[in-house]
């Protein structure tokens, strides 16, 4: 009886918070219609005063007719134009301005426009609304998908109080959609599944969602209270939860960190400061290579060229972010060599605490400049271990984190590179495999079935992982989304031994079809949450600018998300619409 009490409990609960989002979507109609309606009004009176001017007045004394200035009617602020002024965070008065000049300078003269900031404003509103609603009705994705989600501690709308933003995006094969920028009343793992469960009902996608990406905090992987298992009970099936890969690499990174330069609570690494504020004082043509030091040549001999290669192959790439490229770059130049488009340092950027990317960039700069840099010894042997490690071990796990038929062979590969390590660093082998051994979510039997669509995987390998799943019955292993294993004997082991009849799930779950093989995950897998974080930069640029309406500011991150889409660049080319 206490089971089916508890089922009838979740039943009321889910039936309670659909009530909740009807309750919810019913409001934002209300709201729709009224900005709408004032909107027309709007327009009516604007027609109404133009006839009105239009018509010759009597004068009061002689009968006298004066001649009143006629009221400008061409329409300006197009949706496109709205979009634009949007994206580049111009307020309503300052794009009356743009648009005056603007007009001028085409020839035109500002009577001929309906031209002031209520209307400006009011039309802003107007078509952020017609555009959110035209990219709704234009997603129509019968793909599975994969429910992004990223949390971030924002200065609310009005006031200087923070609040809880969760961006929720979807992605699947050819389909990147934001659903929402929810305002939590909380960051728990209750309040972030109830936004992320709210945003997939609201657009009507339940059905879609066969996996979640996500940080490995503990508010979205507790095993009771967490988003993720709270999502599944709301949803009320499994989804394969895809943990992102490159959260789980700063993990590792983390661990190096902490053995090599200590620990520390600072929001900025004070040896990263005096490099930034000492950078006006660097001569970046007198810069020494990596293998300039006899130890470090020594220690990267064996990866040199394999490492060079890589990430030549990788800087081909248009689609690299910048601080990817310039990781890349380093590292070339690190090793000896020289990039496609020269030897060049950018200036030190930003160094929070929590971004361990930019760290890794301030230690190869530090050591290529530390001639110039005075550095204390204890500095100088822990950046020597982080910019090794990075060469060695960390730059092909990073970049290649994003590919999901390759996690998880390399999730292997890197496991064992890591316990390996010992006979260079035995501090860091311990620290960072034991801390990546806890993160091992691509060998999970739900998982590990991506290694069939790997080139890198043998064809023997693939029949021994195909004997496994086949074979083997497994109703009563525990369940679990993430494996522990042995590390003492972890260098013993191979992919089928991870696989098991569970594995067939990964199969079933995306709809893929018997010929599995020959079908790519990788175009429909996304298993970074880079797409949650660029929502997180989106909010964090854009809540106070322009309106301070949680609706309309739902509507404007919809729109500038879409012009970024359409437009990734400010080139003519692009501009013009041309291929």
């Amino acid at each position: 009886m206490v089971g089916v009490d508890e089922t009838l409990a979740c039943k009321e609960k889910r039936v309670s918070e659909r009530e909740q989002q009807t309750l919810k979507r019913r409001q934002q109609t209300e709201n729709i219609q009224q900005i709408e309606a004032s909107t027309a009004e709007l327009t009516t009176s604007g027609s109404e005063i133009s006839a009105a001017e239009d018509v010759d007045s009597e004068g009061a004394v002689g009968g006298s007719r004066i001649q009143k200035r006629k009221r400008g009617r061409k329409a300006v602020v197009t949706p496109e134009l709205a979009a634009a002024l949007d994206r580049t965070k111009v307020s309503d008065r300052k794009a009356v301005f743009v648009i005056a000049e603007t007009a001028k300078s085409l020839g035109m003269t500002i009577d001929q426009l309906a031209l002031n900031r209520d209307s400006v404003r009011r039309l802003r509103a107007k078509h952020r609304i017609h555009s959110s609603a035209s990219i709704r009705a234009k997603f129509q994705s019968d793909v599975p998908l994969v429910v992004h989600w990223d949390g971030k501690l924002i200065p609310d709308l009005i006031g200087k109080e923070k609040v809880d933003r969760l961006p929720v995006l979807v992605s699947g094969k050819e389909v990147l959609q934001l659903l929402t920028v929810a305002k939590l009343p909380s960051g728990t793992g209750e309040a972030q599944a109830s936004a992320v469960f709210g945003a997939i009902e609201d657009w009507g996608i339940p059905g879609n969602i066969r996996a979640m990406c996500f940080d490995t905090t503990s508010s979205n992987t507790g095993r009771i209270s967490g988003a993720c298992v709270l999502l599944e009970q709301k949803l009320g099936k499994e989804l394969l939860s895809l943990a992102c890969r490159h959260h789980i690499m700063e993990l590792v990174i983390g661990a190096v960190f902490r053995v090599c330069m200590g620990s520390t609570s600072s929001p900025e690494v004070p040896l990263f400061k005096r490099f930034q504020d000492y950078w006006r004082f660097i001569d970046t043509d007198k810069y020494e290579t990596g293998i300039a030091a006899d130890d470090v040549a020594r220690l990267v001999d064996d990866i040199k060229q394999s490492t060079i290669d890589f990430a030549n192959k990788h800087l081909e790439q248009s689609q690299l972010r910048d601080d990817y490229k310039e990781f890349l770059e380093l590292v070339l130049i690190f090793l000896g060599a020289t990039p496609a488009r020269g030897v060049r340092f950018m200036s030190p950027g930003a160094m929070h605490h929590a971004r361990w990317m930019s760290k890794v960039i301030y230690s190869l700069k530090i050591w290529m400049f530390k001639a110039q840099f005075r550095l204390t010894l204890t500095e100088e042997r822990g950046l020597h271990d982080v910019c090794v490690f990075a060469v060695r071990v960390y730059l092909k796990a990073w970049i290649s984190a994003p590919l999901a038929s390759g996690a998880p062979y390399s999730d292997l590969l890197l496991l064992k590179s890591l316990l390996e390590y010992s006979s260079i660093h035995l501090a860091i082998s311990k620290a960072t495999s034991n801390k990546f051994s806890g993160n091992l979510w691509y060998l999970s039997p739900e998982l590990v079935g991506l290694a069939f669509f790997d080139s890198r995987v043998s064809s023997s390998t693939k029949r021994l992982m195909v004997s496994a799943m086949q074979s083997e019955d497994d109703q009563e292993q525990e369940h679990t989304k993430r494996i522990t294993i042995d590390l003492d004997s972890a260098k013993n082991k191979n992919l089928e031994h991870f696989v098991t009849a569970k594995s067939a799930k990964l199969f079933q779950m995306m709809d893929l079809p018997d010929g599995f093989l020959t079908v790519d995950p990788d175009l429909s897998l996304k298993v970074v949450n880079d797409h949650a974080e660029r929502g997180v930069a989106l909010i964090q640029e854009y809540s106070g600018f322009i309106t301070q309406d949680e609706l309309q500011l739902q509507f404007l991150l919809q729109v500038v998300n879409e012009h970024r889409r359409v437009y990734p660049d400010s080139r003519k080319q692009t501009l013009s619409g041309q291929p």
